[in-house]
Order: structure tokens, then sequence, then C-alpha cells
């Protein structure tokens, strides 16, 4: 699709059109559960994936506006206190800014123990449910973190956490206790429309209301087009309410 040449970058435009128009085959064998349950339609083609990334990345990359509230009263709520022992626990999957697709089953576990979910957070429980068992172990090692006698490594992961989010054993028995986020994952009983917080964009909320929403996106363009549209994404967040 790329191929450098005296030293410039060229693209392959019929192989780049090609790559946007297809579906992606191994999204559509995960996400066959999903279908099955009439969570998800159909896939979109990788243009409207992709496009939907780039409009999505600044509600990535930006707090919301309960950042504050989520991890007021822990020594490291700051974000630029905590940013640090994220990334040390994470690794660089927490700079991932698109689906999360290409995120470790380990680096989904931490980062759903580690960042604060005011609500149950639908998006990383759906891509942890793509790995074999990942709901389970997701519960193993959450478990874990409470328990007497864990390995140094362990104790050194839960005091971070436990500088990081306020009252961070509670927050843990939301993914734990019976009925709770990992339960009702496992029964795909998500968030509702109505339990979103009013300050965020529900096409955002979770992976599969995610690739729905870009099937509403237009599914080509001509190539030279493509920058041009996908900058038009990516400044929508300063054009809306949200």
């Amino acid at each position: 699709m790329l191929s450098i040449i005296e030293g410039t970058v060229k693209i392959n435009k019929s192989k780049f059109r090609k790559y946007l128009d297809q579906c992606d085959p191994l999204l559509c064998q995960r996400l066959r559960p999903f279908i099955k349950r009439g969570l998800v339609s159909r896939i979109p083609n990788r243009w409207q994936v992709l496009q939907g990334e780039w409009e999505m990345a600044p509600y990535v990359i930006f707090p919301d506006i309960d950042d504050k509230e989520r991890y007021e009263g822990a020594v490291f709520g700051n974000p630029l206190l905590r940013t640090p022992l994220i990334l040390m626990y994470i690794g660089l999957d927490h700079f991932r800014i698109g689906t999360g697709l290409g995120a470790s089953k380990v680096s989904l576990i931490r980062h759903l123990n580690i960042v604060h979910h005011q609500v149950m957070p639908d998006w990383d429980l759906q891509i942890l449910q793509f790995f074999p068992d990942g709901l389970d172990d997701l519960r193993r090692y959450t478990r874990g973190l409470d328990t007497r006698r864990v390995s140094s490594k362990i104790e050194l992961h839960r005091q971070w956490i436990d500088k990081i989010i306020p009252n961070a054993r509670e927050y843990r028995q939301e993914l734990l206790r019976k009925d709770g986020w990992i339960d009702k994952a496992e029964r795909m009983n998500y968030t509702t429309d109505d339990q979103i917080p009013a300050h965020l964009r529900s096409g955002f909320f979770s992976f599969v209301r995610f690739l729905n929403w870009c099937l509403t996106l237009p599914t080509s363009c001509p190539t030279w087009k493509c920058p041009g549209i996908l900058l038009q994404h990516l400044f929508t967040r300063w054009k809306t309410k949200h």
C-alpha cells in the first residue's frame, strides 16, 4: 500500500482504496456473538471506521468535564500526577486512541482497574470479550488485588491504583459484585441510552454503538479527499455541544 521511493512516501492509490473499501475479516469474526444478539446490524468498512476514529480521537485525548470529580480526593488524582503511573502500569497501550482492538488483554484488564469509570465501561468490556476468557481473567485479577497474600509486584500495583482512584476497593467491587459490571457484560446487558451521562456522546460510549454510528458515515470518497475529510472529523468536537 505504501512504498518509499527516493526518500519520499508514495501511496499506491488503488491498493489504498481497496483497503478502505473492505471490512476487517477478523473484526467480523470477533463480533459474531454481538451480531447474534442484534447489537450490531452489520460491519462498517475500514473507511467508515477510520472516519469514526478520527472524530472520536479528541474525546479520548482530552479529559471529560467530570474528570476532576471522578478522581477528587485521590493522592495522585491530578492528571499530571496519575498519567506517569498509569503509563508504567499499562504500558504504551495506554496511548491507543482508536478502537482499542490492538490492545493486549493484560493492558485492557489493567486499564479497567486503574482508570476511573463513572458508569459501566461498556467499550473496554466489549473489547475484552473478544479475548478467550477475557472477563474471567479480569475477575480473577481484580479479585487478586485485594487478596492478602500477593506478590510484591501485585502489591505495588495495588498501591498505585489506590493512590489514583478514590475508594479504589469499592470501585473494584463495581466490577466484581453480583450483577456488577462483569456479570452484566457476560449477559451482554450494557448501558441504556438514559443511563449514559449527558456530557458523553452515546456513539462513543461502547464499541458496538460506535460501529453502528460508523455505519451512518459515507462508505467511500475520492482518495485525494480523504485527508481533508479526516481533518473535518477531527475538529467536530469543537463544533458540537459535547
